[in-house]
């Protein structure tokens, strides 16, 4: 294994073990929420409201973001720090005052916005989500500051204050409801949420003055910044249409069930906890690295360590996939099934979280492919490519939860996530002429023998035990480990490739 693969997996263990500690955290945030507030509608209304305002800042900023990491890298290897520090400079003079018009342009057409989020409300009703998105439109500015600086220390590899903003939002947001539940009940969410940003802004803003100091810059003195608008513009587009995606999920929600919205969102806050471990930070500095190796044209260093992600990427995911369906139940009441939260609240949310669980995989490997992509500033094409996979997303949400309810509208998203995977990887051969996607079926069939196993072995759990956290505990460790078992069997290269690292580290410290 190179230094370089080993690199990676060492920082990926280091940042995984810390998201994992503050999402252990997370879940004890979600666990209180869910304590005091249940799934109703007042919950329903906060949680539109401030999904709204999210999804409008990952539209907007993040494109923005996603294109800072590649150009800023790239000037950053070829000019210097001093050049690399001017283009972010120049960056936020454009991008503070496009943001403070889209906010108030977004204060003007609340009315609108409150109908198209949440179309069976009733006027009164209606009226309290307005009231909701105004406060909360002001996170959108915090938006800016947070993703702008953590997409800076990223690029400069620094990964670990930006990775401990879970850490303060949760322990700020359950000392709010713990102190303010009896006065300010849902509202006590909002204020946890302003103070987080401040908290987790100022510490950003702390640590980044190493690596930036903002400087008042003649945009025309920094070509780069015509690059990163060009490149940004797709993705905001192609970021816009995934947000419609989620408007769509929500509102069709609201219509299904006071609460539907809350256990959605508490379904993707499991979902989110995967993600951000076990797939957002490898995809984040898989990301810093793919930009390096095409700035350094080396596309054979590029192809390898992108295949090693993906099968590794597989490898992992697709047992936890099992254990998250097979086990949904059980993970949904250890996490929020107390106080408020009754019998229907579980239903809801763990029929929601089966539906994620199915995307598991699919989201994993399409992140990995759309950093690549991004790392050649090709940015046009996936979001093209958006398109087909939401407008898919849609229909099937639409369709579906016709039928099965909550479940139909988070499978729609492992559909929309599989059908974009696959039209995405047919793009890289562009860049990448030794690219097949099919280098990766091998990987995947092996997976067949475990992936049985596993399920046998979490059926028996659950007839011979009860209690949710035994059954849970026990499917995770027993069904993993006999799972890893199994994959060093087959002799998959990249599960050997994990082994042969903790081998070396075990037998270094001892």
């Amino acid at each position: 294994m190179t230094k370089k693969k080993q690199s990676i997996i060492a920082t990926t263990a280091v940042i995984s073990a810390l998201t994992l500690c503050f999402k252990a955290l997370g879940f004890v945030k979600q666990a209180v929420i869910a304590y005091y507030f249940g799934t109703t509608f007042e919950t329903d209304i906060y949680n539109v409201a401030f999904n709204f305002v999210g999804m409008l800042g990952s539209a907007f900023i993040k494109s923005i973001t996603l294109s800072i990491i590649s150009i800023y890298t790239h000037t950053l290897v070829n000019k210097g720090k001093e050049a690399a520090s001017k283009l972010i400079s120049a960056c936020l003079e454009i991008l503070l005052p496009v943001v403070l018009v889209v906010m108030l342009l977004s204060y003007g057409l609340t009315p609108y916005i409150a109908k198209m989020l949440a179309p069976s409300y009733t006027p009164s009703e209606s009226l309290l989500l307005q009231h909701y998105l105004h406060i909360c439109y002001p996170f959108f500015i915090f938006a800016v500051i947070t993703l702008i600086w953590t997409s800076l220390m990223d690029s400069n590899k620094d990964f670990v204050v930006s990775r401990t903003e879970s850490f303060i939002t949760s322990t700020v947001t359950i000392i709010s409801c713990v102190l303010l539940y009896r006065t300010l009940a849902v509202s006590s969410l909002v204020v946890a949420q302003y103070i987080s940003y401040i908290i987790f802004g100022s510490l950003l803003l702390i640590r980044g003055r190493r690596y930036f100091k903002f400087t008042i810059t003649k945009i025309s003195e920094v070509p780069e910044v015509k690059t990163v608008l060009l490149t940004a513009l797709p993705i905001c587009i192609g970021g816009s249409v995934n947000q419609i995606n989620k408007i769509v999920d929500n509102s069709i929600c609201t219509g299904l069930a006071f609460g539907a919205a809350t256990a959605l969102t508490l379904a993707v806050s499991l979902e989110d906890f995967v993600c951000n471990v076990l797939i957002n930070n490898v995809v984040d500095i898989l990301y810093v690295n793919f930009s390096n190796y095409t700035a350094e044209g080396n596309k054979e260093k590029l192809n390898s360590t992108m295949r090693f992600a993906v099968n590794s990427m597989i490898c992992i995911m697709i047992p936890i996939t099992i254990i998250t369906c097979m086990c949904s139940r059980e993970i949904v009441a250890i996490a929020y099934r107390r106080g408020n939260f009754d019998e229907r609240s579980l239903v809801m949310t763990s029929a929601a979280l089966i539906g994620y669980a199915v995307g598991f995989t699919s989201s994993g490997v399409r992140d990995i492919i759309i950093r690549v992509l991004y790392s050649f500033k090709d940015t046009k094409r996936p979001m093209i490519t958006g398109f087909f996979a939401v407008a898919a997303n849609i229909l099937a949400s639409i369709i579906l939860s016709r039928y099965i309810g909550i479940m139909g509208v988070s499978i729609a998203s492992s559909i929309s996530l599989t059908v974009n995977f696959f039209i995405n990887s047919h793009m890289v051969k562009t860049h990448i002429p030794d690219y097949n996607v099919h280098q990766f079926l091998p990987t995947l069939l092996k997976q067949i023998p475990g992936s049985l196993v596993l399920m046998l072995i979490i059926y028996e759990i659950k007839h011979f035990f009860t209690g949710n956290l035994v059954i849970f505990l026990l499917s995770t460790f027993i069904g993993l480990s006999v799972y890893g078992v199994i994959l060093l069997g087959l002799k998959i290269e990249e599960v050997n490739m994990i082994k042969q690292r903790v081998l070396a580290k075990i037998k270094k410290n001892g």
